[in-house]
């Protein structure tokens, strides 16, 4: 099985999800909430890999990494 590696970053000025992958060329996905973005991305990796003649034969598993900077204030 094939696994493809998806970061989706929280852009906490915009207030969204956002993913980056080298791995699915094309692939530009914004979401309010992380299983949205995961569901967009889970969408739309088979077409851009069938645009990109990438097509893999065997299932695509995506791993995707969640990235969030926050702050924390002391008490």
């Amino acid at each position: 099985m094939t696994t493809l590696e998806i970061r989706a970053i929280w852009d906490d000025e915009a207030q969204v999800w956002y993913s980056v992958s080298d791995e699915v060329p094309g692939l530009c996905v914004e979401a309010r909430t992380l299983d949205e973005l995961i569901d967009i991305a889970t969408a739309l990796t088979p077409e851009l890999l069938e645009a990109n003649r990438m097509t893999p034969v065997d299932p695509v598993q995506l791993h995707i990494t969640a990235e969030r900077t926050t702050l924390a204030k002391a008490a």
